[in-house]
This record gives structure tokens, C-alpha cells and sequence, in this order.
């Protein structure tokens, strides 16, 4: 049986990944942070791992592209979820009762705009949109309600009360898939680096040149400090081309020269859109 370690409980988003990415006999492990599902993989406690990397509202979470280095993890595959957020309660809540609104901190800015038209609820962070469901559910708290997903009320039996409410109805969260082994598939067609650049002049225009050259697609760039040492960075490139395509290991080659190193991330499939 595979196993699988999500951030969050049942229910979550990442728990609809996991389902989607994984829909046949296979155990749920869950998580309360990133760093917890980076450390199930790292151990073999979980065969695969789903954690968030980007959100098109949000932006990149960036402690995940630490994670990335710290765990020397791998990325075996990426999904684009379409987020939908509603609010939930038990059954028989009604709108006017709800004191207190309880998610996760990013889908609370997600739902700002709804959020704001009732502005005697009480916010209140969480670790998790599902756990701040079931949360509800377990204390019978009636003057409580959470942001969450449509399968989080449906696995703890609870109401939707207002469907739809993030302020942008345009809102995709891609999830990378992560493994302790680097498994690279045949029609992987995008690759993910973590580089370090030498510190001089034109050093970040001459490691793009390399992909520029061989007419690869950078779809992705991100800059993370290198701890202890100051104005040092990784830069992190998503790039649409297989890892052993020629066009990338002739990228390569020429990137070695105008680097400090390079670490391979993984080599996959390209992610596809889906609906909860």
C-alpha cells in the first residue's frame, strides 16, 4: 500500500491532490506543517508527499522551496488544483450566528473580501482548512464556523453555508509531489533546478543565456537567501524540457561553467488542471 503524507487532515486540498495523484489503495498520513511532510519522506514513514508550492493569488511559498534543499527531497510530478473555498458550519448554523471564523492564514486572505462584510467575526488562524472543520465538528461549536473545501463537509457530515467566497474566483494552487528517490519518467517534459550563482557582474544574464541558447522555456523563477551567507542567493528555475533531452544537458554543461553548483529537483511530467 502506498503511503502518503499531506499537510493538513482529510479533507484538506492537499488531500484532494493526493486522492486525484493517487486514486487506488493507499494510506493517508496527516501532517500539521510542510516541514513534518518533508521529514515522513526523508525518514520512508511515507512513500510520496504532497506539499504546495505556489498559489496564483498568493504567490510562491517559499519556505517549501527551502524544504526543497533542507530535505534533499525530489519532485516526481505537480498538479494545479482549482481552489474553491466555503464557508461551513454544523447543520442548523445559521449566518447570523457565526462569532468566530477559524482556517488556515492564507485562505483567510483568499476570502478577504467576504470576510469583510461581516466584520464582528472574530478571525482565527489555524494549521489547516479541513482541521478547522472537523475542529468544529468534534466541540460542537455553534457559533463557530470554517473556510474549507466541499469534501471536508462532506467527510464530517457538516453544512455549506456560502458557497464560492474567495475573492478571486481565479484561484490555482500547484502542489508538487515529492519522493526520497529521484524518479525521473520517460515523458517528463519540465525540469526543476536549484543553482548558486557566482557573485560578479552578468553572473544571473549568463546562466539564463545557457537556457536561452538552446531554446528552453524558463516558466519559473525564484530567489532564496543562502543562510550564513549574507547577499548570497539560490536561485530556483523551472524550465520546460526534460532532463535528459539534449537541449538540456547541453544547458547544463554550459551552466556548470557560470556556477557555483547545481542541484537537479526532479524532472517530470508537466501538471494539468483539475476541479475538486
Amino acid at each position: 500500500m502506498i503511503k502518503i503524507s499531506i499537510q493538513g487532515a482529510r479533507g484538506s486540498f492537499h488531500d484532494i491532490v493526493a486522492r486525484h495523484k493517487f486514486p487506488g489503495d493507499s494510506e493517508i498520513i496527516e501532517s500539521n506543517t510542510s516541514h513534518q511532510v518533508f521529514e515522513d519522506v526523508k525518514k520512508g514513514l511515507a512513500d510520496y508527499g504532497v506539499v504546495a508550492i505556489e498559489n496564483s493569488l498568493y504567490g510562491s511559498f517559499l519556505e517549501n522551496y527551502d524544504n526543497l534543499l533542507k530535505y534533499e527531497s525530489k519532485i516526481v510530478g505537480e498538479i494545479y488544483l482549482h481552489v474553491i473555498l466555503n464557508l461551513i458550519t454544523l447543520p442548523g448554523v445559521k449566518l447570523e450566528q457565526i462569532r468566530e471564523v477559524y482556517t488556515h492564514p492564507i485562505a483567510m486572505i483568499q476570502a478577504e473580501s467576504f470576510l469583510e462584510k461581516h466584520p464582528s467575526v472574530i478571525r482565527i488562524e489555524s494549521h489547516d482548512t479541513a482541521g478547522s472543520v472537523r475542529m468544529i465538528k468534534e466541540k460542537g461549536l455553534k457559533t463557530a464556523a470554517a473556510i474549507g473545501s466541499n469534501l471536508a463537509a462532506q467527510l464530517y457530515d457538516m453544512k455549506i453555508l456560502a458557497k464560492d467566497i474567495e475573492t478571486e474566483k481565479q484561484n490555482y494552487t500547484r502542489f508538487l509531489i515529492i519522493a526520497k528517490d529521484p524518479k525521473y519518467p520517460p515523458l517528463a517534459n519540465k525540469t526543476s533546478l536549484a543553482i548558486k550563482a557566482e557573485n560578479n557582474a552578468g553572473s544571473l544574464y549568463k546562466c539564463l543565456k545557457c537556457f536561452y541558447d538552446q531554446g528552453i522555456n524558463l516558466s519559473k523563477i525564484e530567489s532564496r537567501p543562502i543562510m550564513g551567507r549574507t547577499w548570497g542567493y539560490y536561485f530556483y528555475l523551472d524550465f520546460e524540457r526534460g532532463l535528459t533531452t539534449p537541449e538540456t544537458q547541453r544547458a547544463l554543461k554550459e551552466l556548470e561553467k557560470v556556477t557555483e553548483s547545481i542541484q537537479v529537483l526532479g524532472s517530470y511530467e508537466q501538471g494539468k488542471v483539475f476541479e475538486e
